[in-house]
């Protein structure tokens, strides 16, 4: 038993080991060459820099796993985008989610502890074009994330465990992830974001699960970043000084959405809980 579960986590623990060495060789030149520079940044070039060592250590992973694996990993990952379906299911879930995310804001503003700054309404040609530029930002972190949690991990965890267990498993690992300096701090200290974060990855693995997308995904991410996005450039929502308990201005955080999370995962699992519990190798096409 504990032969198999080596074997089974060892190629993930080795692509984490050596992503963490090559770290530990690329900071101190990006260092020297800019002061500023940091892999782990949430944003900016440092996170495109760090997400794109994590792709690349991806494809190492795939290549010392099987043929069917890497397979799996072309046909969900990649071939989608040589199909026109995908962009109108894409943008399908892409709005529902940014309306979601959007009328939660709304009925913070109803509720009286947020209100609506109208000021920030007044558009430029830069600003326009900076929510464009956002869009294809958003975009392209969904799709990184969603390949490397969904179309990786997931999958390739579900070769030995059932899918709900891949998916707890894969979920707990995107949890952990946001934030590389210190892991344990999702646990401990920003344990309602950490929770947040697990919650939205369970319920990303669930829909990639079910619908066998990963297009899917990718705009319930990216529908959901996207509000953030517009909102960095355009503040339209002023909060109160003094927020209630069960809600964050960070909505990950909130103890609201997280209950908004277990309701709808709960249905999910109770309307498909023969395909998630049972083995069941996923096929894309």
């Amino acid at each position: 038993m504990v032969s198999i579960l080596w074997n089974v986590i060892r190629p993930v623990l080795l692509s984490a080991l050596s992503i963490f060495l090559t770290f530990q060789v690329l900071q101190p030149f990006a260092l020297w060459i800019d002061p500023s520079f940091n892999l782990l940044a949430n944003r900016g070039v440092g996170k495109i820099a760090f997400v794109t060592l994590v792709i690349t250590h991806i494809f190492l992973l795939l290549v010392i796993s099987s043929r069917s694996l890497w397979q799996k990993f072309l046909n969900s990952c990649v071939y989608f985008f040589w199909k026109e379906s995908w962009i109108k299911k894409f943008l399908i879930f892409f709005w529902f989610f940014f309306a979601l995310h959007a009328a939660l804001l709304g009925a913070a503003i109803l509720s009286g502890i947020a209100y609506f700054d109208t000021t920030a309404l007044i558009l430029s040609s830069a600003k326009i074009f900076s929510l464009v530029f956002g869009f294809f930002v958003a975009f392209l972190l969904a799709w990184s994330e969603e390949l490397i949690f969904r179309g990786t991990l997931y999958q390739y965890f579900a070769q030995f465990i059932s899918p709900f267990s891949s998916a707890l498993i894969t979920s707990l690992i995107f949890s952990l992830v946001h934030d590389l300096t210190c892991p344990w701090n999702l646990i401990s200290k920003d344990w309602k974001l950490g929770l947040g974060l697990f919650l939205l990855g369970l319920l990303l693995n669930l829909v990639f699960i079910i619908t066998q997308k990963l297009y899917t995904g990718m705009g319930i991410h990216a529908g959901l970043v996207y509000v953030k996005v517009v909102l960095r450039r355009l503040p339209l929502i002023v909060y109160a000084p003094t927020l209630p308990f069960w809600f964050d201005i960070d909505l990950r955080q909130s103890l609201l959405v997280h209950l908004l999370f277990v309701i709808v995962i709960a249905g999910i699992i109770l309307r498909y809980k023969t395909l998630l519990f049972q083995r069941n190798n996923i096929t894309t096409t």
